[in-house]
């Protein structure tokens, strides 16, 4: 595990505030720098200058790890990581015709009982 320091580069400069996190190899840190940038995006999109920034990743000793450019960020292909404790949704289910037509009981009934009382709008020789 390597405590990484996340620090955004507009061209030659850097902010003065960096974030840190502790990633197990360079795949993970690489995800984590692309997570930040893109809540910079969501948040300063309409900045143009953001595309031109890099996020700068090192190490706790100051030595540079890994550069990547926002647009390589954002627009780097993603793939679907293997987690066996990941729930996948499911279909839902249909109603069984049994619990159908015993929801459907009292609608039927008001129905019914409804229909009963119900009067012709016009009288029978019309």
């Amino acid at each position: 595990m390597v405590r990484a320091h996340f620090t955004i580069r507009f061209g030659k400069s850097c902010l003065p505030a960096s974030a840190a996190q502790w990633v197990a190899d360079a795949d993970a840190a690489r995800a984590a720098a692309r997570t930040i940038v893109q809540g910079l995006m969501r948040q300063y999109g309409g900045d143009p200058r953001l595309l031109d920034a890099a996020i700068v990743i090192s190490d706790d000793d100051g030595a540079t790890l890994m550069e990547l450019s926002f647009s390589d960020a954002l627009y780097m292909p993603v793939e679907p990581v293997a987690d066996p404790e990941r729930r996948r949704p499911r279909a839902p289910r249909k109603a069984a015709p049994a619990r159908l037509s015993g929801a459907l009981g009292p609608v039927r009934r008001l129905a019914s009982v409804l229909g009963a009382k119900m009067q012709p709008l016009l009288g029978p020789g019309s």
